[in-house]
């Protein structure tokens, strides 16, 4: 069959040849559209997986942040009672080292700012 249209001589393909394109056409797209629905699924389940690891990851980050301040809270009251009983014992001593330690820190201070 020639194209009425064009005249070129060339034959246009029958219905059935066209049917035959059109449906592995679809079954191409359907493949694809299979494929990609994988792809999505498999994209979701990554991210659950993700979202379960940060938030395993951060309930650990957070207990151990409470440990530590807790562990950090008991060594400063050892500390001030360590120091209210040195105090008591001895105040000239215990006065003389926090100024020796204002002293020190200063100092550090202005070494660093001097540069």
């Amino acid at each position: 069959m020639t194209d009425p249209v064009r005249n070129t001589g060339e034959t246009l393909p029958s219905a059935d040849e066209i049917a035959d394109r059109a449906e592995d056409l679809a079954a191409g797209t359907r493949d694809a559209a299979a494929g990609a629905s994988e792809a999505v699924g498999d994209a979701r389940d990554a991210a659950a997986d993700l979202h379960d690891a940060a938030s395993e990851g951060l309930d650990a980050f957070s207990t151990q942040a409470k440990e530590a301040m807790a562990k950090a809270k008991e060594a400063a009251d050892e500390g001030t009672a360590y120091v209210k009983a040195k105090y008591q014992e001895n105040p000239g001593l215990v006065i003389a080292v926090g100024a020796a330690a204002v002293v020190g820190v200063a100092a550090v201070l202005k070494a660093l700012f001097r540069r």
